[in-house]
């Protein structure tokens, strides 16, 4: 018997934004920026309980309320993005041991195995890129019963898309926030030079 599934799915903003939240966890982003803030944090207070001026600890303030602010910015992305009229409509996908097709009112396309450059599965369902920034998202609600689809994925995409790698984002922010610091400790190391 070969080997055939169909689904039919309906996106909606709390899939993008589990996606989102996901994604930027899996990549290590939500993680540094968070421990960066407590870290920031503890040190604006220590400032604080010092008597420290204002201008001794402003930039470190500044990071507390960006990391504080970044789940908050992520999530709103992500409900904006949802107005985009092709995430809202309905999709039917159909695997098979070839690839898989997906119409939509709007258009239809059929991907190969190969041609995935990415797999990302997780409890909140499957994630198959295509491009860096082109994907389909199949939320886990739509494969309850659908295990041939997680095995045809798991069996017929390359091991290289199903590798974790290293995320070029969260080399991106190391070196931002190397960048950030440094430039911290530049501007605090003159105002208490100035101020001294």
């Amino acid at each position: 018997m070969e080997e055939h599934e169909k689904i039919e799915i309906q996106l909606t903003s709390r899939d993008i934004v589990d996606f989102n939240f996901s994604y930027m966890n899996r990549s290590g982003a939500l993680w540094i920026i968070s421990f960066m803030g407590v870290l920031f944090l503890a040190y604006t207070i220590l400032q604080i309980a010092q008597g420290k001026p204002f201008g001794s600890y402003v930039f470190s303030l500044f990071f507390v309320f960006f990391s504080a602010f970044f789940p908050i910015a992520l999530y709103r992305g992500a409900v904006r993005s949802y107005q985009n009229k092709f995430l809202q409509e309905k999709k039917i996908y159909e695997f098979t041991p070839e690839g898989f097709q997906m119409e939509s009112e709007s258009t239809t396309s059929k991907v190969l195995w190969p041609d995935v450059q990415r797999v990302i599965v997780n409890k909140k369902g499957i994630n198959l890129f295509i491009a860096s920034n082109a994907g389909h998202l199949i939320p886990q609600r739509y494969l309850a019963g659908k295990d041939a689809i997680r095995a045809m994925v798991m069996k017929y995409t390359t091991p290289k898309s199903r590798a974790k790698g290293k995320s070029k984002l969260l080399a991106t922010i190391a070196i931002y926030l190397v960048i950030f610091l440094v430039t911290v400790a530049i501007v605090q190391f003159y105002l208490a030079k100035n101020g001294s």
